[in-house]
């Protein structure tokens, strides 16, 4: 296909360089220079954070394989218990996943702006405005579901573009596949896709519906998808109930779903701007008319964020192809002197932004304050980094050596936050701990202890009777770990609590004790 080009008044159309029915050539040089001074930047910052909760648990839920997990897919565990196991204990090796995502991302933005007809320049500027974006920092700053999605939702979206122009279907399965793979990453792509099919549907090229590669990798995706619906089914299908888990997490987080603007604002960052082009673009200029299938997605995670108080990183999958039209849309029309100075300084600006998130983050604990809300603890976390683990651990360790030599075998751990049994778990393997477990979150669905287990240290915020949910013949507070300037449930207001002779059968009664909220020790 060929790109509809117009020339503004006052300006000569220049001849193309490449075939009428090719895209522009790729700017392989400069998106090359602006993918590693990015990779170099962000790499900077895979060790500046301590280990984050998430990844600890990453690390423990890989070491427990499984088809599916309560609140992800499979795939991310595994990396990262295969990061452990090749380098244990560095956050470097953990986060190495994210950090090539975040980069196959901005690669991904100047592709798909060649696709879009933009030359060299339009595509240098997509790429480098992902990189200067906030959202690309937190991408590659720890390992989460959200950095290895973001990157899959473009590919997916890069591909379908590509075939629109080429028809050729091998590029269908592929996008297929790629889904499959995301499908093992979170559970999004589906919503994607049904947006996507609706987008065909309203806007075509209704023949990518005909076309027996795109059902091909539809039967593919659904196989690969089986062993996680059997998983969920077999679990009770704790994934759906994850949804208003993470709304209510979102919205506590941001303020109210009046804030959710301003929490856009914040992951965009000055390329915000950029993106609004991209926006206007898609929907009015001609020559992305083929790709206008698009759009429903794309208003379905802005609605799904602004409306319905979901997480703002859900839109960063769209951000390849926004600033690819934005950055395509621009070269075509051309900008004056003015726009194009303002242009660049916006561009300076995000990547100041980046520069400085990068290297000054984390801050010194010595100007940190009390937390006493989850809004709060997110702040924390990205301005101070998670803490307290080693409080953490000594706590229980002292709590463990107070404990009756005679009831010590047997002697099991449960912890009220998934958090703090991942710490223990990994930062307590060079000590003598007890089992650990805990029903919330991913950690409710590990297997259960023993029946035989009749004494439990309890760890939490809570009380044994309202935090684990079970009756005790006796409860005995042994430690208090409580650092008015500590983390929530880490080593702020936790109590270590020997539990004897819990009224309960642990193999059949677990399930019913589990809990997906997330338990983060400000309420008290």
């Amino acid at each position: 296909m060929t790109f509809p080009r117009a020339v503004d008044p006052g300006h000569t159309a220049r001849p193309a360089r490449h075939a009428p029915d090719e895209p522009p050539p790729f700017a392989r040089r400069a998106v090359a220079i602006v993918t590693a001074a990015a990779g170099v930047l962000f790499a900077a910052g895979l060790g500046r954070y301590e280990f984050g909760g998430d990844e600890l648990y990453f690390i423990a839920a890989g070491k427990h394989p499984a088809f599916g997990y309560a609140d992800q897919g499979p795939l991310i565990p595994l990396l990262a218990a295969a990061a452990d196991a090749l380098d244990p204990g560095s956050t470097v090796a953990l986060r190495l996943p994210a950090l090539v995502a975040t980069l196959v991302a901005i690669v991904l933005c100047a592709a798909i702006t060649r696709e879009f007809g933009g030359g060299r320049a339009a595509q240098t500027l997509a790429a480098l405005a992902y990189a200067a974006t906030p959202a690309a920092v937190m991408q590659s700053a720890i390992l989460t579901t959200f950095a290895l999605d973001a990157t899959f939702t473009a590919a997916i979206s890069w591909l379908l573009i590509r075939w629109v122009r080429t028809r050729r279907d091998p590029l269908l399965v592929a996008a297929w596949l790629v889904a499959a793979l995301d499908l093992q990453v979170k559970w999004l792509v589906p919503l994607v896709w049904a947006g996507l099919i609706a987008g065909v549907l309203l806007f075509g090229p209704r023949e990518m519906l005909r076309r027996g590669a795109f059902w091909l990798g539809a039967a593919l995706f659904t196989a690969a998808a089986l062993p996680t619906l059997w998983w969920q089914q077999v679990n009770g299908w704790p994934q759906l109930g994850m949804g208003a888990v993470i709304r209510g997490e979102q919205l506590a987080t941001s303020g109210g779903t009046w804030a959710m603007p301003w929490q856009i604002i914040m992951v965009t960052g000055p390329m915000g701007a950029l993106l609004l082009i991209g926006m206007w673009a898609g929907a009015r200029w001609e020559a992305l008319r083929p790709y206008r299938f698009l759009i429903p997605i794309v208003c379905a995670w802005l609605l799904a964020v602004l409306l319905g108080g979901l997480r703002t990183y859900y839109v960063v999958g769209a951000f390849p192809g926004l600033f690819a039209a934005g950055a395509a849309y621009l070269a075509w029309r051309g900008v004056g002197s003015r726009l194009r100075a303002c242009g660049l300084a916006l561009v300076a600006l995000g990547v100041a932004i980046s520069v400085v998130a990068v290297l000054a983050l984390p801050i010194s604990e010595t100007h940190l304050r009390p937390t006493d809300t989850y809004a709060q603890i997110d702040w924390r976390a990205r301005l101070f980094g998670p803490s307290g683990w080693n409080d953490l651990l000594a706590g229980v360790e002292d709590a463990h050596g107070r404990v009756p030599a005679a009831e010590r075998p047997g002697l099991i751990i449960i912890t009220q936050n998934y958090w703090q049994a991942a710490g223990l778990e990994h930062f307590g393997r060079t000590v003598r701990l007890p089992p650990i477990y805990s029903l919330n979150r991913g950690y409710g669905y590990f297997p259960p202890p023993p029946d035989t287990a009749t004494t439990v240290l309890y760890v939490g915020v809570d009380a044994p009777d309202t935090g684990l949910g079970v009756e005790c013949a006796e409860v005995i507070a042994l430690t208090r770990i409580d650092r008015p300037l500590g983390f929530p449930s880490v080593n702020r207001d936790v109590t270590v609590w020997l539990c004897r002779e819990p009224r309960v059968h642990w193999s059949t009664d677990w399930p019913s004790l589990r809990t997906l909220r997330m338990v983060d020790g400000t309420s008290k």
